[in-house]
């Protein structure tokens, strides 16, 4: 028996970027389940579309044309595809509810089809949205604001630092700090660390007595959602992140744990400071690193007679490759080895033309800084050579 029809219409370019915004969010090994779905509900001016692992849940709203209100669930993954091989301008989306009233349960019948006259028909199976997870916004009191050009500097030149091991689940994530009008953005995995901070014309509300760390799949999802508009709120209630961007909305569940104190391995003091070209330390980086061998990627820096020589050689291959450049040095040789991934990792972050690189002994983390930025700084541990 068929109970209703849902229809909206709009761009198909504009949906289609919303969906692939946040379908990253459906989680690949629950296939079939809930959560490979997208959650659509319909009003007559827009489209909330909402994508969700129960750890993560984004919201993002499409204006609509003759839309009539109602809510269903379809697979995420298949509807992308489809939106995404049309060849159209615009998408029309008819739902067909049906009940089948000997097991009281509520199917749909979902058709996607175009306005051109070479537009495919596509026709998918939906279900209710009743036990999709909603979500929920946090009171404007609980939020603060920073610029989204702010924001998305902040997370570019930290995120990379995320530890990809699942045991040091502390790690696997970016740790967000406020003091006063301050915002600290630190990532970590134990080899390397990055940090920066920015002071925002508002004080930034985050609890003082738990460490806020986002997840890294979080982190990746607002840096999609991030150019929405100009301006991100961002808010802490219990356990859980909100992020608010123009018409987009995300929760993720904050990880649990002490976040190591970054304050305490900033080294103390410098002596060695070389100032060079980003894009020519890069260069010399990017020839070597076909050589050094996964998974420690080391390489050696050797700094003599104004001389940066970087070198790495593979047992395996028996192959090595070196490369010189000028630098001002000319205390004693001094030799370090390190993750040449790492290091380009961080280069790779940042922007400003001059780079400064910062060295103790073979020992001590080696120290990235930006000349035009001081409130940045990047550590890499040394590796044994």
């Amino acid at each position: 028996m068929r109970k209703g029809t849902m229809k909206f219409q709009t761009q198909k370019d504009l949906i289609d970027k919303a969906v692939r915004r946040i379908e990253a969010i459906i989680p690949n090994r629950d296939t079939g389940t809930m959560l490979s779905n997208l959650a659509f509900t319909v009003d007559p001016a827009q489209v909330s579309i909402v994508a969700s692992d129960m750890e993560t849940t984004a919201q993002i709203v499409v204006p609509v044309q003759n839309g009539s209100a109602g809510d269903f669930i379809v697979n995420g993954k298949q509807f992308q595809e489809y939106v995404s091989s049309l060849v159209s301008p615009d998408l029309i989306v008819e739902v067909e509810q049906e009940e089948n009233p000997e097991e009281a349960l509520s199917a749909f019948r979902v058709t996607l089809k175009g306005t051109g006259p070479h537009s495919a028909f596509y026709s998918m199976q939906g279900n209710s949205a009743k036990q999709f997870p909603v979500l929920t916004r946090l009171n404007a009191n609980k939020l603060f604001s920073i610029s989204s050009s702010i924001l998305e500097e902040m997370l570019r030149k930290t995120q990379y630092a995320i530890s990809q091991e699942d045991n040091r689940y502390i790690y696997n994530g970016v740790c967000f700090q406020g003091a006063e009008n301050f915002l600290t953005l630190v990532g970590t995995d134990g080899r390397r660390l990055a940090a920066i901070t920015r002071k925002l014309a508002a004080p930034v509300n985050l609890p003082q007595a738990s460490d806020v760390v986002v997840h890294a799949k979080a982190i990746r999802e607002i840096q999609k959602i991030i150019d929405v508009a100009d301006e991100v709120q961002l808010g802490v209630e219990q356990r859980d992140l909100y992020v608010r961007v123009g018409d987009a909305q995300l929760a993720s569940r904050l990880l649990e744990g002490k976040f190591p104190d970054y304050k305490r391995v900033l080294p103390q003091e410098i002596p060695i400071q070389i100032e060079m070209s980003r894009e020519k330390l890069m260069q010399a980086l990017q020839q070597i690193r076909p050589v050094a061998e996964p998974p420690s990627n080391q390489c050696r820096l050797t700094l003599e007679n104004n001389k940066m020589q970087i070198t790495a050689q593979s047992s395996g291959q028996g192959s090595r490759a070196e490369v010189s450049l000028d630098v001002n040095f000319s205390a004693e040789k001094l030799e370090i080895g390190f993750n040449i991934t790492y290091l380009l990792d961080i280069l790779k972050a940042l922007t400003s033309p001059q780079v400064r690189i910062g060295l103790n002994d073979s020992s001590k983390p080696l120290v990235v800084q930006d000349v035009d930025d001081p409130d940045f700084i990047a550590l890499v541990m040394p590796m044994k050579i």
